[in-house]
């Protein structure tokens, strides 16, 4: 299916997201809660600010772009062919709060991406590669959701941005990515991940280190990801592609 033409969507039913999200695989029968999870990581509410968003998206030729993004990975990365949609990004929200130009969510077998216009098309890049990432690998690991650890979780983070280092160049990785010293991230990890290493998405502390909740400091989870995984390429002279279906605890060997 590849990128849906959210556009057309959205010139019909902007004012309704729960009604398009009904439309998707998720959001099938649970438009509602749907939307308020992907509210959380920056889908649009609809405003006439949201409106005009739209409109500068889709006269810049947003989804023609992000198409020619998914047909040339899918083909370097023998990826699985899902559903990609785009919407508008909402101010101040989303995961990264200091940085909400762009957002996205993967699932293995849907893509979400929440957008406004920016000046340097490789930002567009950057965010698809991450994503499209994170489902080439949920492919080729082949385990159930509710199986995914925190473990899998910052290698899955890990890989992703080291892709992004890869083919879009450093000047795009995340700013996550270089917050912390290396010997600070090593004695957070052994103090709190490793001990944590095999709790699934149910137990709150997986989101509580992975983000950076509370105590601890902001993106932990992420930031510890892209380091363990950077060292272990470097280390065995691999990439994030040679390396997407290695099962996670590889990368701490």
């Amino acid at each position: 299916m590849s990128v849906v033409p959210t556009d057309e969507w959205l010139q019909k039913s902007f004012d309704d997201p729960v009604d398009m999200l009904g439309r998707t695989k998720r959001g099938k029968g649970e438009g509602e809660a749907f939307y308020a999870y992907l509210r959380k990581q920056g889908m649009y509410r609809p405003t006439r600010q949201m409106k005009e968003r739209f409109n500068e998206l889709k006269d810049a030729g947003l989804w023609g772009k992000v198409s020619s993004f998914e047909k040339r990975y899918k083909r370097k990365w023998k990826g699985p062919d899902v559903p990609i949609y785009l919407f508008p990004i909402e101010s101040k929200a989303g995961l990264f709060r200091s940085s909400t130009k762009k957002s996205g969510v993967c699932f293995p077998d849907e893509i979400f991406l929440f957008l406004q216009t920016l000046e340097n098309e490789k930002e567009y890049e950057s965010l698809f590669v991450h994503e499209y990432h994170h489902c080439s690998r949920m492919k080729r690991l082949g385990k159930k959701e509710e199986e995914y650890t925190l473990l899998d979780s910052i290698i899955f983070e890990g890989l992703a941005e080291n892709a992004v280092r890869e083919y879009c160049g450093v000047d795009y990785v995340a700013p996550w990515t270089r917050k912390y010293s290396e010997g600070d991230l090593f004695g957070w990890y052994a103090e709190w991940i490793k001990p944590s290493l095999d709790l699934t998405r149910k137990d709150a502390l997986h989101d509580e280190l992975l983000h950076g909740k509370g105590k601890y400091p902001d993106l932990l989870g992420y930031a510890a990801g892209y380091q363990i995984v950077r060292a272990f390429l470097e280390k065995n002279g691999l990439n994030s592609v040679k390396a997407m279906g290695l099962p996670s605890s590889a990368f701490l060997k």
